[in-house]
């Protein structure tokens, strides 16, 4: 995993926006309105139980799980991955895969467990700013346009007020919003689902997911931005065939 710290993010964005260029894919800033409008996850029935089979590019979504259940950083990881391997199957040779960005302010991220999720770190940034400049950082990330997946951990800060402090992101999501809007980017929102919050945050899909049993989890369309919301269902998080 390449690492950056928010002191010198500008310099770690300069990089990846260099490399983005270079290989001139048009990964994300394109507005192709031939691409596909979805990720797929290549997770078991995951996938068929999102109502555009994936989760919508140009949009930030928030994944809701109960504190210290990892299965929220188990599908966020497995968009990354998904992105990547997508990306050099259209790209071909000249394409090593897709750049994603991790903000991780509690530096819970594994790198091994990252690795063994199919995710390739030389093309994963994780940013460790203090709790208080996350969400500063997160839409600087998105509008360099240099990423195809952004993950923003809010949840997984020990001892942090974030989970706390959920209306105060609202501003940010927006900013972030408008930031991929008509892109090809997926911002994933990791929050704490029993975390206190006068209103939705303006996401444009929340997922609630509780943990059933090894590698099964209840997942739920609690909010979606055309009305496809869902009761929870029972989901294998086995990698697809």
């Amino acid at each position: 995993m390449l690492r950056a710290s928010s002191s010198d993010l500008l310099a770690s964005l300069r990089r990846f926006s260099s490399a983005f260029c270079a290989e001139a894919t048009g990964e994300v800033v394109a507005a192709d309105p031939g691409r596909a409008k979805a990720l797929p996850l290549g997770l078991g029935k995951l996938d068929e139980a999102l109502p555009e089979a994936g989760l919508p590019l140009g949009s930030v979504v928030e994944l809701a799980t109960p504190r210290g259940l990892a299965r929220g950083t188990t599908i966020a990881l497995a968009a990354c991955a998904s992105a990547q391997a997508e990306a050099r199957l259209r790209g071909g040779r000249s394409t090593e895969g897709a750049f994603c960005a991790w903000v991780d302010a509690g530096s819970s991220l594994f790198a091994p467990a990252v690795a063994r999720a199919g995710v390739d770190l030389s093309r994963l940034l994780v940013v460790r700013p203090p709790p208080d400049a996350v969400a500063r950082v997160a839409v600087r990330l998105a509008q360099s346009h240099a990423f195809k997946v952004i993950v923003i951990d809010t949840a997984g800060v020990p001892g942090s007020a974030l989970g706390e402090r959920l209306d105060r992101w609202a501003t940010s999501v927006r900013r972030l919003a408008l930031a991929v809007e008509r892109s090809d980017c997926a911002v994933l929102l990791l929050t704490d689902s029993l975390a206190a919050r006068s209103s939705p945050l303006p996401v444009a899909m929340r997922l609630e997911v509780e943990r059933l049993g090894e590698d099964r989890v209840s997942v739920r369309v609690a909010k979606e931005r055309r009305g496809r919301v869902s009761s929870p269902m029972p989901v294998e998080l086995a990698k697809s065939a």
